[in-house]
């Protein structure tokens, strides 16, 4: 990074893009507003590139439903493929992530690029040596389990177990390259690039619908098949890396892993992700935890049913929270580092805000829409109608936790700027105890509804704990400001929800079960979420909500 001085304004170059700061540092000061746009940019871009992942996602996930149905293969799949993206989140995007940032942001602002390539090198070495060592751990332990440990307690098929920890030694390796593709992303993002990384889970994507045809065409029964489609997945998570190559080239920072455990960069990354992991890895096992109750608890083929509730509350929950995060979060760890926290305060609530903002109609739009989502997307060959009801009352149950898993995102991300590790760390092992006896209460009672209730309950209060710890160094004054977004974003939903529900209501009538996919797929879901998103945008406008003057400003 070059900087020199010209009319009293330091002006730095980083990514090829020149930023502007104030004498004193302090970034409010109108010259800092490029470094905020570019981060507002940065949100859009990989708003637009997960939109497209995520329209990708669903029509893969028809694809999975309407060959395997829900039974076990489709349930056995759903729990081995949580698996690998625990340990993806607890490494690749969580704890590393926040570590890592922060220290190739200083390293560029020290010594240039040159210094920054060195630091990455034996950080990419020392990740790659933690990551084989792991997933041969896994792989070791998951071959010395006996076989009969993967049955369910609920019965089920049994040839379970065997396909479980079938898909467990194909699915694990996949943490691998999906780790190392996070690292480089992150990367990316430190120096002004979000495309490639953005882009990188439509391109699994659009590999594992490949994979689905292809094991739909032939003549193999069903294990063969799941099989099929998991090796598939593990080749497109390696393709995920390779996109990221030409992004390190152009930043560049594309080199040869070194592994130097002495590095003190490396050193103080493992420092920091320790307690990171502590907190996050309470929060993944959550996670792990809920789906095998789900395959244990209640039958094998449950986990299915809750991976497809997520996937659909992934849409909004990547749009909104993911993008916003993962594009601020750099911006945060820069003033954190400077020790501005006003100035972070600010960002951090205008960002909130935006979120927020948006994430009650999104929730509202997806409760609405979701027994016409499920039967749209999901309802097709193996996947009856009963499972597609099961789906909705999911699916409703967990988008109540929307507007508090967005604000995990950017609450979390702004204590570890602030380098207090500790506190969600504390929160996330009460929430385990708290979601868990909830799990165990519910799931034999209410099913698969009983552990979409535990989600639910558990993101709020994550959020609402974070939020009243931090609220002190935000000031009264920034608490209040977010009470008059969450009442605007209230009132211009209620009528947005009317609008959706009676278009959905209508239109669904008019081109029942059996229509055209493509016909019905625009005019039951498309037209009245287009329709809920003018209404809204309307009635906000009439309310006088300047949150919608911060995203037109983010998109300049």
């Amino acid at each position: 990074m070059a900087t020199r001085r010209r009319t009293g304004v330091s002006w730095s170059v980083m990514g090829g893009q020149k930023q502007r700061s104030c004498p004193d540092g302090h970034s409010r000061c109108p010259e800092h507003e490029p470094g905020v746009r570019r981060f507002g940019r940065g949100a859009l871009r990989i708003a637009a590139w997960t939109l497209v992942s995520r329209v990708l996602g669903l029509v893969r996930d028809r694809f999975m439903v309407g060959l395997f149905g829900r039974g076990m293969e489709f349930g056995a799949f759903s729990l081995a493929w949580t698996v690998p993206n625990v340990f993806r989140r607890l490494l690749g995007e969580g704890a590393l992530t926040a570590a890592f940032v922060p220290v190739l942001t200083r390293r560029i602002d020290s010594e240039g690029i040159e210094g920054a390539r060195r630091s990455f090198a034996a950080i990419v070495g020392g990740l790659t040596a933690l990551l084989l060592i792991i997933v041969g751990g896994l792989l070791c332990l998951l071959g010395l389990i006996p076989v009969e440990w993967f049955a369910s307690n609920a019965g089920g098929d049994e040839r379970y177990p065997q396909l479980l920890r079938s898909l467990l030694f194909i699915l694990l390796p996949y943490l691998i390259p999906v780790s190392l593709m996070t690292l480089s992303a992150a990367a990316q993002n430190v120096t002004g690039r979000f495309a490639l990384p953005a882009a990188a889970p439509a391109l699994l994507n659009a590999v594992w619908i490949a994979g689905v045809v292809w094991a739909g065409t032939g003549e193999a029964d069903a294990d063969q098949r799941v099989i099929l489609v998991g090796i598939v997945v593990l080749c497109g998570g390696f393709l995920q890396l390779l996109l990221q190559l030409p992004g390190l080239v152009q930043s560049g920072l594309l080199v040869c892993p070194r592994l130097a455990l002495a590095d003190p960069d490396l050193r103080e990354i493992v420092r920091t992700m320790a307690p990171i992991v502590l907190g996050l890895s309470v929060v993944q096992l959550n996670v792990l935890a809920t789906q095998f109750l789900a395959a244990f608890l209640v039958d094998p083929g449950a986990p299915g049913v809750l991976y497809l509730g997520n996937r659909l509350l992934e849409f909004p929950h990547a749009l909104l929270g993911v993008a916003l995060g993962t594009a601020v979060f750099p911006l945060l760890t820069l003033l954190g580092s400077r020790d501005d926290h006003v100035e972070l305060a600010r960002i951090l609530r205008r960002t909130l805000a935006n979120g927020l903002f948006l994430a009650i109609p999104a929730a509202a739009g997806l409760f609405v829409m979701a027994p016409w989502l499920a039967e749209v997307l999901f309802v097709t060959g193996r996947f009856s109608a009963e499972a597609g009801s099961e789906t909705t009352v999911v699916t409703r149950i967990m988008c109540l936790g929307l507007p508090g898993l967005i604000a995990v995102q950017l609450l979390a991300r702004a204590f570890y700027a602030m380098g207090d590790l500790r506190t969600p760390v504390r929160i996330a092992v009460v929430l385990l105890v708290v979601v868990q006896g909830i799990n165990i209460g519910l799931a034999p009672v209410l099913g698969t509804a009983g552990l979409a209730c535990s989600s639910a309950v558990g993101a709020n209060a994550n959020a609402l704990l974070l939020f009243f710890l931090l609220r002190p160094r935000l000031g009264p004054a920034e608490g209040g400001a977010l009470a008059g977004t969450l009442l605007r974003s209230v009132l211009a939903t209620v009528p947005t929800a009317i609008v959706a529900l009676a278009l959905v209501t209508w239109l669904g009538g008019m081109f029942p079960v059996g229509t055209s996919l493509a016909l019905r797929l625009p005019l039951v879901l498309v037209v009245p979420g287009a329709a809920g998103v003018v209404t809204f945008l309307v009635t906000a406008r009439l309310l006088g909500a300047t949150e919608l003057a911060e995203l037109r400003r983010a998109r300049k």
